[in-house]
């Protein structure tokens, strides 16, 4: 639906709690936009057990602090965003929906806590009019995504504070989703060969990992693979399940023989 919405603040705020609530695998977009009004009191807890998204992640038009995607490992992308003539697989824009008050002059998203984050397979990055949200400049956008990174309008360090010092990496550098030791980013990361159309565990032409894998893998069969881009069979990466097996969530269940419907 992009940045429209149907109903009442109370009942989009309401369907979008009820659609996500204990999921863990996204199948098709995660848009969580138009939660700006000032009447509502917004808790995007349920947000908290997203691991996977197949499609795009839209955040926008919000009256909130923090998105609290604490577990999301891959966005796949299958379907992308389109803004004129681009293509995205995140986009998080107009964040700052909130009235100022004596106890909080900058309302607005401060934090898209994304800390475990490690892929998105396809399209670009844009996060732009999000004045107050902070730490966007740190992350190292090299590790999680091949498209280019369009970064506009956020909040500055006088605002934001500094990353916590666990945060550093090996040349001394910090990268982090939030202000806290549980929001560094994980920047550890190979350069693949030129031959490698997705990640690799080493540097060579020959250490590309399987094109069912995602995130990463220890080797180069469809059995190595950190996660699965699609489904998991027998301990195989598989785009889709064989016959006589079902999908649920990433994992193909053999249908039961003595069912009868």
């Amino acid at each position: 639906m992009g940045f429209s919405y149907s109903g009442s603040h109370e009942y989009h705020y309401e369907s979008l709690r009820r659609r996500y609530d204990e999921c863990t695998h996204v199948i098709g977009n995660l848009e969580i936009t138009n939660l700006n009004n000032g009447n509502v009191t917004y808790d995007l807890g349920f947000l908290s057990k997203v691991k996977v998204v197949t499609g795009y992640v839209l955040l926008g038009l919000l009256n909130v602090e923090t998105i609290p995607l604490k577990r999301l490992r891959f966005i796949r992308a299958d379907e992308m965003m389109k803004i004129g003539s681009k293509e995205y697989g995140l986009v998080v824009a107009l964040t700052s929906e909130g009235t100022p008050t004596t106890e909080n002059p900058n309302p607005g998203l401060k934090e898209i806590q994304l800390q475990s984050l490690r892929e998105i397979s396809q399209g670009k990055v844009m996060i732009t009019q999000n004045p107050t949200l902070c730490y966007m400049d740190t992350i190292d956008w090299s590790v999680i995504v091949n498209g280019s990174v369009e970064i506009k309008d956020t909040g500055n360090n006088a605002l934001c504070g500094q990353c916590h010092k666990s945060c550093k990496d090996s040349s001394g550098v910090s990268h982090c989703w939030g202000h806290s030791s549980n929001m560094c980013q994980n920047t550890h990361h190979v350069q693949c060969d030129s031959e490698c159309t997705g990640r690799c565990f080493g540097e060579g032409p020959t250490e590309c990992c399987h094109e069912q894998c995602a995130i990463g893998c220890w080797n180069v069969e469809d059995t190595d693979c950190v996660m699965c881009r699609n489904y998991q069979w027998k301990g195989h990466c598989v785009p889709e399940c064989p016959i006589g097996w079902y999908a649920k969530a990433q994992d193909c269940i053999e249908i039961d023989k003595n069912f009868v419907g």
